[in-house]
C-alpha cells in the first residue's frame, strides 16, 4: 500500500522490515539489505530475502540477484520457470542453513512419496534443504520445524510473464526471488483458507492487492512483529511511528494493528485506542485493483500517515 503510513512493503514471510531502532533480530536473519522507499517512510526488507516485484526482478533462471535486481544471487544449475532438471528432480531453493534465504537454486531429489500442491507434504531434514516430496513445480512449506507442511505451486511461464494455473492465483516473488502462486483474497473478509491470512502482496506501491499467505507465529493485536505475516489474520503488522504504544523504538520492526472497513460508523479503530482511525489502505486517488478493495483500511495514527 502506498500509504505513507510506513507500514509499505512488508513482505510476507520470514521478511524482516528495517524502520528504526530496537532489539537485536532473532538468530538466522540478517539485516544487512536495506534500499530507501520514495516517501522516507519504508525500508526493503533484508531477511529471508522476499523481494517485491516492483522493486526487483528475476532472471531467467528465477533467482534474484540483490546487488542489480536481475541476475543470480548465490548462482544456480537450473531455471525455476522451466523445471530442467533430471527424472526425478526438481528446481527448487537451497540453503545452507534454515533461514529461508537460499544460497543457490539447484536440482534436488525428489522424496517418496510425490505428492502435489495443497497436499501435506513432508522436508528432509529442514526447511531449505531443498528435499521433499512435492512434485515438480512445487516446495514444501514447514515453517513449525516438525518436518511436515503444505505443498505450495511455483510459477510457471517465464519472468518475464509468470503464470499460475488458477485464475484465482498471481505469481507473487516470495523470499529471494522464488516465484509462486497464492490466491487473492478481500482482507475484509479474510476468505483464506485455515492456516493462512490475508496479506498485503507489495508487489507495487498505490494498487497494492492482498494475497492468501501462511500465517507465521501468533502475534495479536499490538504485539512486536518482524514479518507481514507474522499478524495473525485481520491485522497486518505497522512501522512504529504509526502507533501509540508499538515496541518501544521499534527501529527495525513494528506492531500489529488491525485491518478495517473505512466506512464502517463508528470508527472500529477508536475501539482499539482513541487516537487511531481507520485510514484508507489506498488513499490520494490510488486506485484499487478490484471494487472489493476500496474500502480496506487500517487502524494507525492519522498523523503519521502522509
Amino acid at each position: 500500500m502506498r500509504f505513507s503510513l510506513g507500514l509499505a512493503r512488508w513482505l510476507p514471510v520470514a521478511a524482516l522490515v528495517s524502520l528504526a531502532s530496537c532489539t537485536d533480530p532473532p538468530p538466522g536473519t540478517d539485516t544487512t539489505e536495506q534500499s530507501e522507499e520514495d516517501d522516507g517512510t519504508t525500508l526493503m526488507p533484508g531477511t529471508a530475502g522476499d523481494a517485491p516485484m516492483s522493486s526487483t526482478s528475476t532472471s531467467e533462471t528465477g533467482v534474484l540477484d540483490e546487488a542489480s535486481g536481475t541476475g543470480q544471487q548465490g548462482g544456480g544449475e537450473c531455471s525455476f520457470f522451466e523445471q530442467d532438471c533430471r527424472d526425478g528432480e526438481k528446481c527448487v531453493p537451497w540453503s545452507e542453513l534454515p533461514d529461508l534465504v537460499p544460497d543457490e537454486i539447484r536440482c534436488c531429489p525428489i522424496a517418496e512419496p510425490v505428492v502435489e500442491a495443497g497436499d501435506i507434504c513432508s522436508v528432509t531434514g529442514y526447511l531449505g534443504s531443498c528435499i521433499d516430496n512435492c512434485a515438480v513445480g512445487s516446495m514444501c512449506f514447514d515453517f513449525d520445524g516438525d518436518g511436515e507442511g503444505v505443498c505450495q505451486k511455483m510459477c510457471a511461464g517465464t519472468a518475464e510473464n509468470p503464470e499460475c494455473p488458477n485464475v484465482d492465483d498471481e505469481c507473487f516473488i516470495y523470499y529471494s526471488g522464488v516465484p509462486l502462486c497464492f490466491r487473492t483474497c478481500d482482507p475484509l473478509v479474510q476468505d483464506c483458507p485455515p492456516d493462512k491470512g490475508c496479506y498485503p502482496d507489495a508487489i507495487a506501491e498505490g494498487g497494492t492487492g492482498f494475497l492468501c499467505m501462511p500465517t507465521i507465529g501468533d502475534s495479536q493485536l499490538g504485539d512486536y512483529c518482524w514479518l507481514l505475516s507474522a499478524c495473525n489474520p485481520g491485522m497486518l503488522c505497522a512501522t512504529p511511528d504509526l502507533l501509540p504504544n508499538c515496541f518501544g523504538d521499534a527501529d527495525d520492526a513494528g506492531c500489529c494493528t488491525d485491518i478495517c472497513d473505512v466506512t464502517e460508523v463508528p470508527d472500529p479503530c477508536k475501539n482499539i485506542h482513541p487516537e487511531l482511525e481507520c485510514v484508507a489502505w489506498y488513499y490520494q486517488g490510488a486506485e484499487p485493483p478490484s471494487a472489493e478493495l476500496q474500502d480496506v483500511g487500517a487502524c494507525v495514527l492519522p498523523e503519521g500517515v502522509g
